[in-house]
């Protein structure tokens, strides 16, 4: 009736509604925050500011300038120095050094294992770059850095200097050292912090740093986008060439491999945007070698209770969508994956390599949350990742959010750690015995393995 007293809400009525808002909330929420990631990684966003930048340099009538940020007692800055010299000869610009302190404990979390791996991962790649780096297997003593730190915050141009202190330094000679710069202890750190700070209100943390208006790029395996990106801005000068070029995997090629089978074991993590980059051309490997993958999931550092500061979160995923876009990979709508989802699709991780296919599902579920801006550990999500990796929707509803998982995510973070691995993606290649060959982190160095693959064959 029309003039009969409206009922207010009943106790069901209201859990109902509030499902309703809650549930529309969660859907809104997820599509704005897909919608704002694409705009925030989009190729136009971050060509309009490269142009904004570079218009506010010609009105202001300022020489182009690229910054270094350079650390002596770091390999990949060493690899990076000697460079210097022919960057700033080879383009109309001011080359910059500014010297820093390591990364702190948050942005370096297992620092012994860095310094382990990156001494022997620059040794590795310096001969395709055509650098020099020797790792003697350990680092060089205190006074030597003590020493290589005074004599550089004294020098009037690191740009021609500081591959040569950072030689003497890595040799631990400290006669070829200065010891009689004229600036103090005080002085000294002064310098370096000064450097430090500057990066870290840029927006970077490493050193091994170039920053040149508005975009990081690190060490020698970055620098092909800092020159492609002077290039057309007309600073490369008439007659030079680039200096370094993005490296790529050798294509097998048939030879003597005595019917020899090698092993790759591939650590992922669901929750990486490196690894959802890497993990085509990580499963592609059989297709082109004689490897067989063997995939050994990790938990995500956050879920292993460490620090993933926003300024690193924010530089990894600006860089990850940099480099999808350069191999043609998917990328950048996203919906982040951490806590239960990683969670659920782990706990059906053995169930589907049991059939062959966990890195099949692995894969799916890293498109869903990386490229397309699903949840991917919801059920819809999940049932989309089953089903592109050919698995029994059915079957997975069954087991999905088992803790059984958790026993073998821990072995294999171990026996990543043993490589002086920490991060994802990375990668072990053992031999038929099942004996480590050569191991590497990133998808920077799947080339790498490839030419390991190439090297162990030929053996």
């Amino acid at each position: 009736m029309l003039n009969e007293k409206v009922k207010p809400f009943t106790t069901i009525d209201k859990w109902l509604l509030s499902r309703q808002f809650v549930g529309w909330g969660l859907v809104m929420a997820s599509r704005i925050r897909k919608l704002i990631s694409s705009l925030l990684l989009s190729d136009g966003l971050r060509q309009f500011r490269f142009s904004r930048q570079a218009m506010a340099r010609k009105l202001s009538g300022r020489r182009p300038e690229v910054l270094y940020f350079h650390q002596p007692d770091d390999p990949y800055s060493q690899l990076t120095a000697q460079i210097l010299p022919d960057l700033q000869a080879r383009y109309d610009i001011d080359v910059k050094v500014l010297l820093v302190n390591e990364p702190t404990d948050e942005m370096a979390p297992e620092r012994l294992a860095l310094q382990r791996y990156a001494r022997r991962d620059a040794a590795a790649i310096a001969p395709f770059h055509g650098l020099h780096f020797i790792d003697s297997g350990q680092q060089p003593s205190e006074s030597s850095l003590k020493l290589a730190r005074r004599t550089l915050a004294a020098s009037s141009n690191l740009v021609k200097a500081a591959a040569e202190i950072g030689m003497a330094y890595w040799s631990d000679d400290t006669d070829k050292l200065d010891r009689t710069a004229m600036v103090s202890d005080d002085q000294t750190e002064r310098v370096f912090v000064e450097g430090t700070r500057l990066r870290g209100q840029l927006g970077h943390y490493l050193g091994a740093t170039f920053y040149f208006e508005g975009e990081w790029y690190w060490g020698v395996d970055r620098l092909p986008y800092l020159e492609e990106r002077l290039a057309e801005n007309n600073l490369r000068l008439s007659g030079c060439r680039q200096i370094c070029h993005f490296q790529s995997r050798p294509e097998f090629m048939a030879g003597p491999s005595n019917g020899k089978r090698l092993t790759v074991e591939f650590y992922p993590s669901a929750r990486s945007p490196y690894t959802a980059v890497a993990m085509a051309e990580i499963l592609d490997l059989p297709n082109h070698y004689p490897v067989d993958i063997k995939v050994r999931p990790v938990l995500p550092m956050v879920m292993r209770n460490l620090p993933v500061p926003s300024k690193k979160g924010i530089y990894i995923l600006a860089d990850t969508k940099r480099e999808a876009d350069r191999i043609g990979v998917p990328f950048g709508k996203i919906a982040d994956p951490v806590g239960e989802p990683v969670r659920r699709v782990y706990s059906l991780f053995s169930w589907a390599d049991g059939q062959g296919k966990g890195g099949a599902l692995l894969s799916a579920f890293a498109d869903l949350a990386w490229a397309e801006g699903v949840d991917a550990g919801s059920e819809a999500g999940l049932k989309t990742a089953c089903a592109r990796a050919g698995l029994d929707w059915d079957e997975a509803a069954e087991i999905v959010g088992n803790d059984e998982w958790e026993v073998w995510a821990e072995e294999n973070r171990l026996q990543m750690m043993k490589s002086d691995l920490w991060g994802v993606p990375s990668f072990r290649l053992l031999d038929e015995r099942g004996e480590e060959l050569f191991s590497a982190w990133g998808r920077d160095r799947i080339w790498l393995l490839a030419h390991e693959i190439q090297k162990a064959l030929a053996s």
